[in-house]
């Protein structure tokens, strides 16, 4: 009688062991950066960061903007023009080391408004903070000083924060003075939109990932000839659904975070507000995609493969006996009796 052979080897079953662990680990990154005790290291994985460290620049004159050219005299051969063309070199470096320092108090403004330098929007929170050491070092770094709560499909308005950190600021300005355009919240609104769905994917894609691996770790644990095609069904179907989820979630952010930042710098850019995408966060989504779709893959291919033994010595059928066995067996029998 032949015997059921296995589908795969049980060595063979690490590789999607540990590509769903990488999943769920990457998934919960995405889902849970910026919140809790990580908010600091775990910042740079935002959808979005909004820069408002240059906000506020217009209101500052600067040198080139104040007061009018004087005008030239004609000379009467007594070296006028060139008396005229030292005054203008003059006149262009005092009004350089003017605009230099409007440019340095603009970029303490932000900070004299009692603002934020950046904002950012996370799946479950919404973040800020200032750069570190300063905005404008190279390899400036996120410095998170607050977080909302954490929240499925949280809301970010970013007209309101601003208007209450204005009138709170140590400048005492209205905030209906200081030009925030609509536009710009419009387009946070649009991302705020798309955020319950991602966190609902995430949370899916995460899950699934989850099972997906403890259901590796008991295919693991199985007797060789109990893992066949109902196991590797099991594990397709879970690693199918981790990957849809997390690629449906990944896409999502992708496009709301590009959109975004393109739109936001358009708007933005007359008023000192611009914004980056999540480059960082789009990588562990799509790796994480990845990953489950390359355990999918292996389970496929597990099933649709024709049947191997686990090793030469597995569930060999059982030979027929041999005469002499038989006799073995009868003289035995003989033997206690006697």
């Amino acid at each position: 009688m032949a015997v059921k052979r296995g589908y795969t080897r049980p060595l063979m079953v690490a590789i999607p062991t540990i590509l769903s662990l990488v999943g769920f680990v990457l998934a919960m990154i995405a889902l849970f950066a910026g919140s809790g005790s990580q908010q600091q290291s775990m910042e740079q994985y935002h959808i979005i960061a909004i820069n408002m460290s240059t906000f506020g620049h217009d209101l500052v004159p600067t040198a080139s903007s104040s007061g009018s050219q004087p005008t030239a005299t004609n000379g009467d051969g007594f070296g006028w023009d060139d008396i005229q063309d030292g005054l203008d070199d003059i006149e262009g470096q005092i009004a350089d080391e003017l605009n230099g320092i409007a440019n340095d108090i603009a970029d303490q403004l932000s900070r004299e408004l009692g603002i934020s330098q950046w904002y950012s929007i996370h799946v479950t929170t919404a973040c800020e903070g200032n750069f570190a050491p300063n905005a404008t070092s190279p390899g400036a770094w996120y410095n998170t000083t607050n977080c909302t709560a954490q929240s499925a499909g949280v809301q970010f308005n970013l007209t309101d924060i601003l208007q209450k950190e204005i009138s709170a600021g140590p400048l005492n300005i209205n905030a209906a003075n200081i030009p925030i355009p609509d536009s710009i919240q419009q387009t946070i609104d649009y991302v705020n939109k798309f955020l319950l769905a991602t966190f609902i994917l995430f949370v899916l894609g995460a899950g699934f990932s989850g099972l997906s691996f403890l259901s590796c770790i008991i295919t693991l644990t199985l007797r060789r000839e109990v893992i066949g095609r109902g196991a590797i069904l099991v594990n397709m179907v879970l690693a199918a659904l981790a990957a849809l989820s997390l690629a449906a979630g990944a896409a999502i952010a992708t496009a709301i975070s590009k959109r975004g930042a393109s739109e936001i710098n358009d708007q933005g850019a007359e008023y000192g507000i611009s914004a980056v995408e999540g480059t960082q966060f789009m990588i562990i989504s799509w790796v994480a995609f990845a990953v489950m779709f390359v355990t999918l893959a292996f389970w496929t291919v597990s099933c649709c493969m024709p049947r191997r033994q686990f090793g030469p010595t597995a569930y060999r059928e059982k030979s027929p006996r041999t005469s002499t066995d038989s006799n073995r067996g009868l003289l035995g029998i003989f033997r206690r009796r006697h």
